[in-house]
């Protein structure tokens, strides 16, 4: 269920809706966290937990999953080199030759129907910290590349004007030549950056999250709303 900080309708022409990708669109708990929870097993012989994951994510600053995957390390006391976390972090949900990537568990989750019914209504886009290749590989593999008018991805700006920054929303909205729109995220850092952007904030629980707390802090964060799933998107615009 939506959780309102206000019940202001936000709907009207030239409205753009901007999407996160991961925890967003797609479930990723099978795929970019497995492949933290196993990157940390590889270096530190436990893998990391769900609950040490989603606790720097709520902490905000870590929304490139490689930033917490070296954050755990060190928690862990494994001072490595980014490079060599990167490609076994990469190694792992990209797959190899002979190995399946976990990329391959991903799920999308706004069925095609609702897009299509956002997308005749709304410019839509998407706004994310994954690599374009991988953004472009979950988009053709579902069949949706077609209902998003713009892609930011993580080569469409300098690294340290990553989100919370709005820098990258702004490459958006500027791309589609609009100043109003709603930006829909999963965590802390995706609020703040539409929030710094001047643009509408949603907050959505991503698969695998306990609802009730995540909701509270992406509220205390400004977010307007918060769903309990993307598939609310249409009625939380009402």
């Amino acid at each position: 269920m939506t959780t309102l900080k206000n019940r202001l309708p936000i709907c009207g022409e030239n409205l753009a809706i901007l999407f996160d990708v991961d925890g967003v669109l797609v479930d990723v708990s099978a795929s970019y966290r497995k492949a933290i929870q196993e990157t940390v097993r590889f270096f530190a012989d436990k893998p990391a937990l769900p609950a040490e994951i989603q606790g720097l994510k709520e902490l905000g600053g870590y929304n490139n999953d490689w930033d917490l995957t070296e954050a755990i390390l060190r928690q862990r006391g494994k001072n490595l080199r980014r490079e060599e976390i990167v490609q076994k972090f990469q190694e792992l949900y990209l797959g190899s030759e002979n190995k399946m990537g976990f990329i391959e568990n991903e799920k999308w989750l706004l069925p095609k129907r609702e897009l299509a019914a956002l997308h005749a209504e709304h410019r839509l886009g998407i706004v994310t910290g994954r690599p374009r290749f991988e953004t472009n590989h979950v988009l053709k593999k579902f069949t949706v590349e077609g209902f998003f008018d713009v892609v930011v991805a993580m080569e469409d700006y300098p690294q340290e004007k990553a989100k919370p920054d709005p820098t990258p929303i702004q490459i958006a909205l500027e791309k589609l030549g609009i100043q109003k729109a709603v930006y829909v995220g999963d965590g802390v850092d995706d609020v703040v950056a539409a929030k710094n952007a001047g643009i509408h904030a949603f907050g959505c629980i991503p698969p695998g999250v306990a609802a009730e707390p995540l909701a509270k802090l992406l509220l205390k964060c400004g977010a307007e709303k918060v769903l309990g799933n993307i598939r609310e998107m249409k009625v939380a615009l009402q």
